[in-house]
């Protein structure tokens, strides 16, 4: 996939912004009602710390890296139906607020690099959540 490249490096540029992480959750946890619930017992510096291996190791799965399928199918598994029960649905949100903070953390955002970022988080969220229903 040539955007993992691309995504890759803005997301490096974008974790250079100290504010960044915080700016996602600031979008995210406003984006949806049921969002910021789901959030009330979080402690938020492992958390931010949690999103930025998240990000990275969906990177890796992508690139086909064991490291990062292995973290995906952990994500996947604590996300499902039977554990935290996070709706497929609301992982657009997901993607949408970490899309929005990269373009307001990476300097040289440009069209073509949030088209990237959308087609890869977008492969990455679809990953996860066809484990959604497993028993």
């Amino acid at each position: 996939m040539e955007e993992l490249e691309a995504v890759e490096h803005s997301y490096g540029r974008a974790c250079l912004t100290p504010h960044f992480i915080d700016r996602f959750y600031e979008i995210f946890l406003g984006s949806h009602p049921s969002i910021q619930p789901m959030f009330k017992n979080t402690d938020f510096t492992k958390q931010k710390q949690q999103l930025r291996t998240s990000v990275a190791m969906m990177i890796s799965h992508l690139e086909g890296k064991p490291a990062g399928t292995i973290t995906l199918n952990r994500i996947a598994e604590n996300h499902s139906k039977k554990k935290l029960n996070i709706q497929p649905s609301l992982y657009q949100y997901w993607i949408d607020s970490l899309v929005s903070a990269a373009k307001e953390c990476d300097a040289k955002w440009t069209p073509d690099i949030e088209r990237a970022w959308q087609k890869v988080l977008r492969a990455g969220v679809d990953y996860i959540t066809q484990s959604y229903n497993k028993p």
